[in-house]
């Protein structure tokens, strides 16, 4: 049995060892090249610190579940979060994430969901109306970023009780707000010193002028909906949107300030944002490329009929399901989690101690050949023939009690989204699918990704 010191490690680049590659936009890739020469558990080195990379299924599974009590996030991680003073249910351990997520898995509670579908078919029909529009100019789209408005409309409605239509704007200042903050933190949140509080360049000084705008705008709708209910007391048992939900439990909670609402809006904002995003648009770019499945998912869609966007209860639609999942396992949004243990522990066969950074690999297990066949091929019909595919084989919402709170609303918008653009409109990519590079800047994005839209 090899102890942790003894683990194979790749080669290093100097003093910090192997600093340089987590600045890299293609890390998420290099850990997977790294998997398949050293095994399912090696070691980097970051300074004087010896990192254990996992990327064995069954072992991350172990680690995602022993989550908030013997595992959590890198220590750096909460604190780049506190110190832009938006530590909420993402970046939060322990109690404090455990009381927040009380707080805000209502919202994603199905009976909320079925109570909002309406105005998320309102916002879904009006990317159908961007798309037809895009479709008569001819122009090029980028679709992640049209996707992003969509996503930032639902999410901006459905916790704050805003409708930021940003779907009919070229230009608002939320998104561009939103898409300085999330590079710059998890440049941070990987950076072994935090030399920005020393020095700060001009990202940095961008960073802090647009945390400052989104914080604005979340205040602005907190006082919004203080007033709504003081103005409707009968909110309280029937809240509309997450605020109302957080506003009322503060009445009954005096430990709940307005910094832990301020925290949680903005995390729900951010997160609701790039995932579900990305995830489509890397939906358009895998069948963009494959006439089979195109020619497949147009049965599925003659099938569900001629409405533009889908009624309640939303159809099982299997296909639109498969190339969902296949995304998520191919191009997965959230490779991989930096955690470490709470106390001395073991990990399989290897002793473990406190504080040791773990490198959990979750999209390692969609390249393994043992779970998948031909793991490298896009094929949605291995999700369709029964014993060939488990959703439950890939992690993209996570695993265990910190398993993501808003997948529900994250599939649903990703149905009546793709349903949205493939119902009407024919893809044209406009650039060779070799020349889309896999961008990992906390989320995983398509950059280069751009198509011609055309009306069927």
């Amino acid at each position: 049995m090899n102890t942790f010191e003894q683990l194979p490690m790749p080669p290093t680049t100097g003093l910090l060892g192997h600093v340089s590659f987590l600045k890299k936009t293609n890390i998420h890739l290099q850990l997977i090249e790294w998997t398949e020469k050293y095994g399912n558990q090696f070691r980097l080195r970051l300074g004087m610190k010896n990192v254990l990379v996992l990327s064995d299924p069954k072992l991350v599974k172990q680690v995602l579940k022993s989550r908030p009590d013997e595992f959590r996030r890198l220590k750096n991680i909460e604190s780049v979060f506190e110190e832009a003073q938006v530590n909420g249910i993402f970046s939060a351990e322990g109690e404090s994430w455990k009381h927040q997520r009380k707080l805000t898995e209502p919202m994603f509670q199905p009976a909320h969901l079925k109570h909002f579908y309406p105005k998320l078919k309102a916002i879904t029909s009006r990317l159908h109306q961007r798309f037809e529009k895009l479709a008569q100019s001819g122009e090029s789209v980028e679709l992640v970023s049209e996707f992003k408005k969509y996503t930032v409309d639902v999410t901006s409605l459905l916790a704050f009780g805003e409708d930021f239509n940003s779907i009919e704007q070229d230009h608002t200042p939320l998104s561009a707000a939103l898409s300085d903050v999330f590079p710059v933190v998890n440049q941070r949140c990987k950076s072994p010193i935090p030399i920005w509080r020393f020095f700060k360049t001009q990202k940095d000084k961008q960073f802090d002028i647009s945390l400052k705008k989104v914080r604005d705008f979340v205040s602005e709708c907190i006082e919004k909906q203080k007033q709504k209910l003081a103005e409707n007391p009968n909110l309280k048992e029937n809240p509309e949107n997450m605020l109302q939900i957080m506003l009322t439990e503060q009445d009954q909670d005096s430990t709940l300030t307005d910094k832990d609402i301020i925290s949680n809006a903005i995390t729900i904002l951010l997160a609701g944002e790039d995932t579900t995003a990305n995830t489509l648009a890397w939906m358009a770019f895998l069948i963009s490329s494959d006439n089979k499945t195109s020619q497949a998912l147009e049965q599925e869609l003659a099938d569900l009929g001629d409405e533009k966007v889908l009624s309640w209860p939303i159809p099982r639609a299997p296909y639109i399901t498969a190339i969902m999942y296949e995304a998520m396992r191919l191009k997965p949004v959230a490779p991989q989690l930096y955690l470490e243990p709470m106390k001395d522990t073991k990990i399989g066969d290897l002793n473990i101690k406190k504080g040791t950074p773990i490198f959990a690999l979750l999209h390692a297990s969609g390249f393994d050949s043992e779970l998948f066949d031909s793991p490298r091929s896009f094929n949605p019909n291995r999700w369709l023939e029964k014993g060939k595919a488990s959703f439950s084989d890939i992690q993209p919402f996570g695993s265990g009690p910190r398993l993501c709170p808003g997948r529900s609303l994250a599939i649903m918008e990703i149905k009546l989204a793709f349903h949205a653009l493939l119902q009407s409109f024919h893809i044209e990519a406009l650039q060779p699918p070799e020349d889309v590079v896999e961008q990992f800047a906390f989320t995983m994005s398509p950059v280069g990704f751009n198509v011609r839209l055309h009306t069927k």
